[in-house]
């Protein structure tokens, strides 16, 4: 069985990741797995709700057993709405970005930043170290709505074709609607002649189709529709999330420095859409 990791802080955004991947694990047949990174603060004073307050010291104990109750809270209301999903809960210590990094699973979903956040639509530290790490899809969650239609940027990569992959998968388990966009953006372009604008916006959608006729004919449930923009790709995309329950992008495209993990759109579109975002590793 596959599993779905979410890393969680006690956060409401990362409660709202966890109820996410639950929801995705159930539909996918997967087991969940909510994990808690505890890391150990500076020594500070804590004070007990006493006539006469007795300074206390902050330690990894105390702190995993504040974590083991959060999670167990949790367990038990995720158990009441999917009574059917396998969850496992764990508390590791040290740093997030390499706790999660080794949890062993297909899908790791994130909070798009923590209790340290100061809003949802800042991403924070953890998050963003491990949507560079490749190796498998991260998702990172926001409160876009949960029925809108499911975007994915297409270039014509490999990685995209992955992206392609998934989010046509997604489409189909949560039955939504797949809005592909492919973006041409080449130096030039806006002083073609129009009759070359025409044949090049043909050109583009016939390489479009092509690159999604595979996946549709194994999705024939979900509904496709296609956009080609000639626009920057990271605006065209940010465009397209508006209402969209999903954005789905490759880590990075025909564009990006081989050496770089990723790329300037991906980068763009998991600091700015307004809904969650799947980031796409090549496998």
């Amino acid at each position: 069985m596959s599993t779905v990791v979410v890393g969680f802080d006690g956060s409401d955004l990362a409660r709202r990741a966890v109820l996410w991947g639950a929801e995705e694990a159930s539909r996918c047949g997967a087991s969940l797995q909510v994990v808690h990174a505890v890391r150990a603060p500076l020594p500070e004073p804590v004070f007990t709700p006493m006539s006469a307050p007795i300074p206390e010291f902050v330690t990894e104990e105390t702190m995993s057993r504040a974590a083991e109750d959060h999670l167990a809270e949790l367990s038990e209301e995720l158990r009441q709405s999917w009574p059917d999903l396998q969850v496992s809960t764990a508390v590791r210590l040290g740093r997030p970005v390499d706790v999660l990094a080794e949890e062993e699973g297909e899908l790791l979903v994130l909070g798009s930043s923590g209790r340290t956040g100061i809003a949802e639509m800042f991403l924070g530290s953890t998050a963003s170290g491990l949507v560079s790490i490749g190796g498998r899809p991260v998702v990172v969650t926001r409160s876009g709505p949960l029925d809108g239609r499911v975007v994915v940027g297409v270039d014509g990569s490999e990685t995209s074709t992955d992206a392609i992959e998934f989010a046509f998968a997604f489409a189909a388990r949560h039955g939504r609607e797949l809005l592909a966009v492919y973006a041409w953006n080449d130096v030039g372009w806006a002083e073609l002649p129009e009759q070359d604008f025409d044949h090049v916006r043909v050109d583009l959608a016939k390489h479009l189709d092509s690159q999604l006729a595979p996946f549709a004919e194994r999705n024939p449930s979900v509904h496709v529709a296609q956009e080609v923009a000639f626009d920057a790709p990271a605006r065209a995309l940010l465009q397209a999330a508006d209402g969209a329950a999903l954005v789905v992008v490759g880590s990075h495209g025909r564009g990006a420095v081989k050496r770089a993990i990723l790329g300037s759109v991906s980068h763009a579109v998991l600091h700015h859409a307004p809904c969650p975002v799947a980031v796409v590793h090549r496998r």
